[in-house]
């Protein structure tokens, strides 16, 4: 069957490109949002304008450059300003990662959505409070919790709700549309059910690995293959993602692939120097048609998420060409954290 080809509103690709691109691809997926990734000191623009004009001609796949703001303490007005004027459409700003200086304050995540909206680009908002993850993993070092279960009792749902919500609130006050990434729990999702339905413009996104994996992967040995932030979540919160599909609280169904895992620069031995983060630009598309389809969801609703509505929310042309599927063919994924799982429809030819 014809369906519109896949475009991934979140991924982590500048590492490489080139393979990215191949992967996602073969995948189904021919566009790519894919975040900057600044050096220590290098201004957005600098950063964006490496990309567009190094980076970005390594594949033959679209790529749209959201710029993500790693010092944000240094974030102007200007700055949003010079980017809006190179064409970025998004900005990306992280509640969390302190030890890292990414971690922006209330007063720099209300004045960019304020100024942002202005200037005519969408907010892009990583909700966990970083605060509270600090104080957490702390605790769980104190307690002798050093393995991948001290990492993910350190990022519980709470700490995701408390910042959905703080950044609805600013949003409210700062009278902007915002897009909040990676939503995991339903408290999350019913936040923004009661933020639209007082009036508010929310772009809600969902990733493969929260749809197609549950907390049960960290009870094994191999438990550290699974380590994502945010991390997977109880069987309860992705059915709860899947309703929030099927009822469309949900508009974008993003990967959030990385060309590697991050391996923190910390020393000791404990879960703070764990790897973590998913591939998957190109499973994206076969996972989630196969998994909703087996959960009953309509194929068309499964490629607004997975196309249209990834266009919408970056204000881009919804109309996107299409590639041919073939829902008969069965095959098993090989490596990574999907391993074996059976996947129900491939790219045709």
């Amino acid at each position: 069957m014809l369906i519109p080809a896949g475009i991934d509103p979140h991924t982590h690709p500048l590492g490489d490109l080139r393979t990215a691109g191949e992967e996602a691809r073969r995948g189904g997926t021919t566009t790519l949002f894919a975040f900057t990734a600044p050096r220590p000191g290098e201004p957005p623009a600098a950063a964006y304008i490496r990309a567009r004009d190094e980076l970005v001609p390594l594949t033959d796949v679209a790529v749209h450059l959201h710029p993500a703001i790693w010092e944000p303490d240094r974030l102007t007005r200007d700055d949003l300003v010079e980017l809006a004027g190179l064409g970025a459409r998004a900005v990306k700003l992280f509640l969390a990662y302190g030890e890292l200086g990414m971690k922006a304050s209330d007063r720099t995540l209300y004045e960019t959505l304020r100024d942002a909206t202005r200037l005519g680009m969408l907010v892009r908002v990583h909700c966990e409070n970083g605060d509270a993850v600090d104080a957490l993993v702390d605790e769980q070092l104190a307690a002798g919790h050093t393995g991948p279960k001290g990492f993910v009792a350190s990022r519980p749902a709470l700490v995701e709700e408390e910042a959905v919500e703080r950044t609805l609130a600013l949003a409210r006050l700062a009278d902007a549309p915002v897009y909040l990434v990676h939503l995991t729990t339903a408290e999350s999702l019913e936040l923004v059910r009661r933020a639209r339905a007082r009036g508010q413009v929310v772009w809600a996104e969902a990733c493969t690995h929260h749809l197609l994996l549950d907390d049960t992967r960290y009870q094994g040995a191999d438990a550290a293959r699974y380590l994502i932030v945010p991390p997977l979540r109880a069987r309860g919160d992705v059915d709860a993602l899947w309703h929030a599909v099927e009822d469309g609280t949900i508009d974008a169904i993003g990967s959030d692939h990385a060309t590697a895992a991050y391996v923190p620069q910390v020393d000791g031995d404990d879960f703070r120097s764990l790897p973590y983060g998913f591939g998957g630009v190109g499973l994206r598309v076969p996972l989630v048609l196969s998994e909703g389809t087996q959960r009953g969801v309509p194929v068309d609703d499964l490629c607004r998420l997975l196309s249209s509505g990834p266009a919408r929310a970056s204000g881009l042309d919804p109309t996107v060409q299409r590639i041919e599927w073939d829902p008969a063919r069965e095959w098993r994924v090989e490596g990574g954290p999907f391993d074996g799982l059976l996947v129900h429809g491939a790219l045709a030819g």
